[in-house]
């Protein structure tokens, strides 16, 4: 095996304590954010070999990187069918990668073209949609209470987004300090300060106001400081529907878990709760 056969798998595969093993801990690193944007674990391991080790034929790949054959040559196509990796006219043939810039820039464009098509079919399929008559016959089963589980954080917040997007009078919020961050970069909190509702939000447990919302009126906000738990959240619409966390911020996005539901006797018990917490949270000065 040559020397350069040899470094360039020491670099992908190093174990802990070898001088390169440092550099493994960064491709994985990056592989990560890759995935971000588009690719798959194999896609963003031979795009990241062919930019730190320039242009290689697809044998030098599948051979350096002990990928079966057959899916180094497709993954190379699909690179390449992506604008994200070139092929030179070499016998045998070569490939290298896009600058990372470059590469960043045109899968952020893949991915926006994509937001624009399907925003024009949504539109096209909602008048297709609308063209045909709808033949539901309301009965006790239509009208029956409904509930929904929510896993992962960006599901969740979209739920949470379509809460606010729908209400009419008031929005309540029992959160820990965690997830009011959460709330906070998601744009939540700016929804509710620009929308024209009623909105209260319980702290628990905390001190003081976090310092990201610290712009935000102070009458609409309350502490609970002796509250042990953090794993407390839930949100109230207008009394008529409620999402509660079964898992919160405490845990991983990905590990988010949360039940909607609009039962009566369920949001009751939910306002309630929070309307007793907000009669015994502190006022924020």
């Amino acid at each position: 095996m040559k020397d350069e056969e040899r470094l360039q798998i020491n670099v992908f595969d190093a174990e802990p304590g070898v001088a390169l093993y440092e550099h493994r801990i960064n491709l994985q690193k990056i592989t990560e954010q890759l995935l971000k944007f588009g690719l798959t674990p194999n896609q963003a391991k031979i795009y990241i070999y062919l930019g730190k080790y320039g242009p290689k034929s697809a044998p030098d790949v599948f051979k350096a990187l002990q990928l079966p054959r057959t899916e180094t040559y497709f993954i190379l196509n699909v690179l390449e069918s992506r604008g994200i990796v070139t092929a030179e006219c070499s016998s045998p043939t070569k490939y290298f990668a896009l600058p990372l810039d470059q590469t960043l820039s045109t899968l952020v464009n893949t991915e926006k073209e994509k937001l624009d098509t399907l925003t024009q079919q949504k539109k096209d399929l909602i008048k297709l949609w609308d063209k045909v008559p709808s033949y539901v016959v309301e009965t006790n089963e239509t009208k029956s209470e409904k509930m929904q589980t929510i896993q992962g954080g960006e599901p969740i917040l979209i739920k949470i987004k379509d809460m606010i997007k729908s209400a009419k009078e008031e929005v309540l919020i029992f959160c820990s300090e965690k997830d009011l961050s959460r709330f906070y970069h998601a744009d939540i909190i700016d929804m509710l300060t620009d929308s024209l509702l009623d909105f209260r939000i319980i702290v628990s447990p905390a001190q003081r106001i976090p310092a990201f919302v610290k712009g935000i009126n102070e009458k609409i906000i309350r502490l609970m400081p002796n509250n042990n738990s953090e794993n407390q959240c839930f949100v109230v619409k207008d009394h008529h529907e409620v999402l509660i966390f079964l898992r919160n911020a405490t845990h991983p996005s990905h590990n988010l878990f949360a039940v909607w539901a609009d039962s009566k006797s369920f949001v009751d018990s939910m306002g309630t709760l929070f309307e007793y917490s907000w009669e015994n949270a502190e006022v924020c000065h």
